[in-house]
């Protein structure tokens, strides 16, 4: 008895704590950003510091001057290709913020006419001319990006294109060496082209992450025949393709990502004359990009690129599960990036910025964070390199004159950006995934309400009855939740997004309540028990 009425007093004081929990959740927001900044202050000198550079103070860097290159915002299609509709709203609103142009990823939702590798619900030539004329409306530089080497996914994985897999195990990357292989990616850039005539001055050819190279029997032989290494191959490949662009396309500038160059010898660069065909996107998306691409890269990249562009991230470069946005961290980002533009400025000529925002960490991966519920992210990073204004505190000032809402509490029922339905939402579905945890990780579900207990009806109904009132509530929060997130998706994107996302993210939280709600009724329908052992 005295442990029953323990147990009892021990779910009051639960839910008392939540509701205080609850009421206090915003002064913890403010104390904690209020102590981050001064603590981020002293990891980036000290960082600094660390790398051999001598702390002189982040004003005599001039991380505080706004950049005035291209600020290019990333669209990654790959994964919840917006509707038209909702771009229509998104355009002005990124020239608002200060962008400068979009970097449309298609992937498989462009209708490709030479090849058969659109997806299902792939864009229709008239959404691209929509998309194109309201990008246009709204000043905004298009460049499309198509992968032509590693990230090929989309295209390797079907039967009919395998055979052009540099390793036949893995649709990651194609083979250089293959004639049709050079047919195919030329057939693809064509197609591009032919929709965004004069529209363009830039086509990226991606080219990053080639993670098989040189393996293939046909590109052993070419290695050999040429006495070249793979990253002659490599560079051979970006320069056949940069030269098909430049001579067939006058006026467009190749661009691409420049991890597979970073390890090249700058007499290699040099020899092939990379400098002259393409300019590279040096990406980083971690909060200190001075620590992994050091002076001996720019010293390399002054001499070999009249013009470079950095890589940095807004969304969808942390975790391939992440539901939400963390504004600190991508500002830390492009506080990095900063810095480094600050350092090597002089030297390199940084021509521009691509925000990323990646929707898939590749083709076959889920759904990171979306896109409306990055959009404080995106305000605050393009207003960042936008302005010469220091802090997150006083960026969040300003951007929330253009949101809103607070750029630190997610869900904040005052945004007025395009998809805030959507945003709310889902910061609505990460707290009660957080009262979910809360509840299980309850003393009496874990002595009582396990999956043996479940699976056996064998437990102490008083204290089933007890916390279960919490698991039915959650239950049924779940269930308005589905409905409303439906319905703000809807907005946003098609049917197939909103299916794909509520499977991968809140049908299992569904099914395991669902499990404990069933176990719990088939509890509390028992009135005798067998004796142990029981099963």
């Amino acid at each position: 008895m005295a442990n029953g009425r323990k147990l009892c007093k021990s779910v009051r004081l639960y839910q008392f704590l939540f509701a205080l929990l609850t009421v206090t959740i915003t002064a913890v927001i403010l104390y904690k950003r209020m102590t981050w900044e001064s603590q981020r202050d002293a990891r980036f000198n000290a960082d600094r510091q660390v790398n051999g550079k001598e702390d002189t103070g982040a004003d005599e860097l001039d991380i505080s001057k706004p950049f005035l290159g291209h600020k290019i915002v990333h669209l990654d299609l790959k994964g919840a290709a917006p509707k038209i509709s909702y771009l229509s709203w998104f355009f002005p609103y990124i020239k608002k913020l200060g962008a400068t142009g979009i970097l449309i990823e298609y992937e498989d939702m462009f209708p490709y006419t030479s090849l058969d590798v659109s997806a299902k619900n792939a864009y229709s030539k008239n959404d691209i001319a929509d998309i194109l004329t309201m990008a246009n409306k709204s000043s905004l530089e298009i460049i499309p990006l198509i992968q032509t080497f590693g990230h090929l996914e989309f295209v390797l994985k079907l039967e009919k294109y395998m055979h052009l897999r540099e390793v036949n195990k893995y649709p990651q990357a194609i083979c250089p060496s293959k004639e049709q292989s050079l047919e195919v990616l030329k057939n693809m850039i064509d197609d591009v082209m032919l929709m965004h005539k004069g529209y363009i001055e830039y086509l990226h050819i991606g080219c990053d992450e080639v993670y098989q190279i040189g393996e293939c029997n046909d590109c052993k032989v070419r290695n050999y025949n040429n006495k070249w290494n793979n990253e002659d191959l490599f560079l051979a490949h970006v320069t056949t393709l940069a030269t098909y662009i430049r001579t067939v396309y006058p006026g467009v500038t190749p661009l691409i990502w420049d991890d597979q160059m970073r390890s090249i010898s700058l007499t290699q660069l040099s020899s092939w004359k990379i400098g002259d065909l393409v300019e590279p996107v040096i990406w980083k998306y971690t909060t200190d990009v001075e620590a992994y691409l050091t002076g001996d890269l720019w010293d390399k990249y002054k001499i070999i690129f009249p013009n470079v562009w950095f890589g940095s991230a807004f969304k969808g470069a942390k975790f391939p599960d992440t539901m939400i946005s963390p504004v600190e961290y991508y500002f830390d980002i492009h506080r990095s990036w900063k810095s480094v533009i600050a350092m090597y400025s002089n030297d390199v000529n940084f021509k521009g910025g691509i925000l990323t925002g990646w929707q898939r960490f590749d083709h076959f991966s889920i759904l990171c964070e979306l896109l409306p519920v990055a959009i404080p992210s995106l305000a605050i990073n393009i207003m960042y390199l936008s302005s010469n204004i220091k802090t997150l505190s006083e960026l969040s000032v300003h951007v929330q004159k253009i949101t809103g809402c607070s750029v630190f509490i997610y869900g904040d029922k005052r945004c007025s950006f395009p998809g805030n339905s959507l945003h709310e939402e889902i910061a609505k579905f990460s707290q009660l995934i957080y009262r979910i945890k809360l509840a299980k990780n309850h003393s009496i579900f874990k002595g009582w309400m396990t999956s043996y207990n479940l699976d056996n009806a064998f437990s102490n109904p008083s204290h089933v009855e007890e916390i279960s009132k919490e698991i039915l509530s959650l239950y049924m929060e779940l269930m308005e939740l589905e409905t409303s997130i439906e319905m703000a998706m809807d907005e946003v994107y098609n049917n197939a997004t909103t299916k794909e996302w509520i499977n991968v993210y809140l049908e299992p939280y569904k099914n395991e309540l669902k499990m404990i709600v069933d176990g719990r009724n088939k509890i509390l329908a028992t009135d005798h028990w067998p004796k142990r052992p029981i099963g």
